[in-house]
């Protein structure tokens, strides 16, 4: 299980052992063991990934591209990538008063959950996302 990270920004260092111990927990936990691509960028290009690849044209905390269904077995694959803006957490974190590299959490588990088939377009579905993205911050001691 290969968890790659690209970051892409200079705003806010990354925690990059962090990073990859909440993902690594979300993978085994979901029992997809699967290899991961953690990108970080500025609000403008997640606009511009935005725009280009879902037809909206506004800035997102994080996107999921999935390369491959987790449901399906296989001994090696790559099951997306999730792309995190930085500048978005670091304007959230400062809102909400926490610090930066948890917002960052956050937005990367997020997407990993995304990933990993949970959604969060109703509110039932949102309830169960939430609660997955609680858990997986306290496991990884960012709460």
């Amino acid at each position: 299980m290969t968890i790659g990270i690209v970051n892409r920004q200079r705003l806010a260092p990354l925690d990059r052992r962090a990073l990859r111990a909440l993902c690594r927990r979300l993978l085994i936990e979901h029992e997809v063991p699967a290899d991961l691509s953690l990108c970080y960028v500025d609000n403008a290009e997640i606009r511009a990934l935005n725009a280009r690849y879902l037809g909206h044209g506004h800035v997102t905390d994080v996107l999921a591209f999935p390369l491959c269904d987790p449901s399906q077995p296989a001994a090696v694959r790559l099951l997306g990538e999730v792309i995190v803006s930085v500048e978005k957490a670091i304007a959230e974190a400062a809102r909400r008063r926490i610090p930066v590299a948890r917002e960052i959490a956050l937005y990367t588990a997020h997407g990993v959950l995304h990933l990993l088939g949970y959604d969060d377009h109703d509110p039932a579905d949102r309830r169960r996302m939430r609660r997955a993205e609680r858990q997986a911050l306290a496991a990884a001691g960012l709460l």
